[in-house]
């Protein structure tokens, strides 16, 4: 009879801080070590014994959540939990990534005060520059490239923001105004993923070589000291959004200014909600850091060159913020083409209940009932707050538009608050008068 890949003969279970779970790796001192590498300012201490359950399935499960992974003779398996059959990861920094994986997931159903942000952050001045990008949108390697140059990475990944007046010990973040959000690390240190993108400078490369933590032949983790890589819980307020477009190609990295809205959208794509994604939360979660921060667009190739355009750009005098104009009486979001279809231009509307509101700057938010999020621009804003005064037609509100307009179009007006009301009535928010 074959032993079982759960035998208990070389175990070694670990309690990471702050979570009631425990990391049962059977066979694998190894990937304990190399778990210390992959998160170094993540804190992992031996798990109290009552964690601990034995393979039979008949004893009592214990109050931690455990996850359990194994050495096999080509790679590591970890159980997944719901799943008969075990995840099986090839090398060392692979197996690391998927256990810390599960770990922020289950810290984010632990702090459903909190949300987490796809993103990477840096320590800029005493602030954190946030960079919310999806997968394989080279979050790590600019991380690399920033701690190359001598700045604080805060994550490469997984970011968790908080929103109250103090932090967990009862402090003030540093240099925080009371009620400002923060952005709090995880100490886990970036991975990159190889073969590294070609070409990289030199000098990068080199940075990256000397400091090899645990690495296989898909992952890659930085060995950073504490003055290059925040540790679990240190918390910093937030100063500038900057959203990441690489390009390969691009001769020279360019920064551009966002609105407010286009970067509250970008950021609910990104955004790891630990309040069962609740999108009314969201929206008031974040709406914080997007009122008066910085926000950019940021396209790039060259990391390095990255690096020096995102330090110089915020703090040049052109980038400060200013109103945007605004005389669009449409949604601030992609319409459709087609002809309208919400009747004749005389038929009253009127709008339906939503589930919030939340103006930004010029823009306004709304939160349908099912936890749409729609986008209105400064105009269409004004129109949605009209028809909440009473029913309007279209044709009305286009001869008001008319008066705060004079040098547009009759015809254009007629035309763009026909697809407002389409739009606004395929989502739902407006419906006929019927009393009209």
């Amino acid at each position: 009879m074959s032993e079982s890949p759960i035998s208990t003969r070389c175990l070694e279970s670990l309690q990471p801080a702050g979570l009631e779970v425990a990391l049962r790796l059977e066979q694998a001192p190894e990937l304990a070590e190399a778990l210390r590498a992959a998160m170094p300012g993540w804190p992992l201490a031996p798990a109290p014994a009552s964690a601990l359950s034995p393979p039979s399935s008949s004893v009592e499960a214990p109050p931690f959540r455990e996850l359990r992974a194994w050495r096999e003779a080509d790679g590591y398996g970890q159980a997944v939990p719901g799943r008969s059959r075990p995840r099986r990861l090839p090398g060392i920094a692979t197996a690391a990534g998927s256990l810390i994986a599960d770990l922020i997931s289950l810290l984010l159903e632990t702090r459903p005060q909190q949300n987490g942000l796809h993103c990477a952050a840096v320590e800029i001045g005493g602030r954190l520059v946030l960079f919310p990008a999806t997968h394989r949108a080279g979050k790590s390697l600019l991380s690399a490239a920033f701690a190359a140059a001598g700045y604080r990475v805060f994550a490469d990944d997984v970011l968790m923001l908080s929103d109250g007046d103090v932090d967990k010990d009862g402090s003030q973040g540093r240099g925080r105004v009371p009620g400002e959000p923060l952005g709090e690390a995880l100490g886990i240190a970036p991975r990159l993923r190889l073969p590294l993108p070609e070409p990289l400078s030199a000098e990068l490369v080199a940075f990256i070589a000397a400091r090899e933590g645990v690495s296989d032949e898909r992952y890659h983790y930085l060995a950073l000291g504490e003055d290059r890589l925040a540790g679990h819980g240190e918390a910093c307020p937030i100063g500038a959004i900057v959203m990441l477009d690489r390009v390969p190609g691009t001769a020279a990295p360019t920064l551009t200014r966002l609105s407010p809205g286009d970067g509250l959208l970008r950021l609910l794509g990104q955004s790891l909600a630990g309040d069962a994604h609740d999108p009314a939360r969201r929206v008031e979660r974040l709406l914080p850091m997007m009122q008066g921060l910085p926000c950019r667009s940021l396209r790039y190739d060259d990391p390095v060159a990255a690096v020096e355009r995102v330090v110089a750009g915020l703090a040049e005098d052109d980038l400060t913020e200013q109103p945007l104009d605004e005389a669009d009486p449409r949604p601030a979001c992609p319409l459709s083409e087609s002809i309208p279809t919400v009747g004749v231009p005389d038929a009253a509307w009127r709008r339906r209940p939503v589930e919030a509101e939340y103006p930004l700057g010029e823009e306004h938010f709304l939160v349908d009932g099912q936890g749409g999020v729609h986008r209105l621009s400064a105009v269409a804003a004004g129109i949605w707050r009209l028809l909440g005064l009473e029913a309007l037609s279209r044709a009305e509100v286009a001869a008001l538009l008319a008066e705060c307009f004079p040098e547009v179009e009759p015809a254009r007006l007629a035309r763009d608050v026909a697809r407002l009301f389409d739009d606004l009535a395929a989502a739902g928010l407006i419906a006929p008068d019927v009393e009209r």
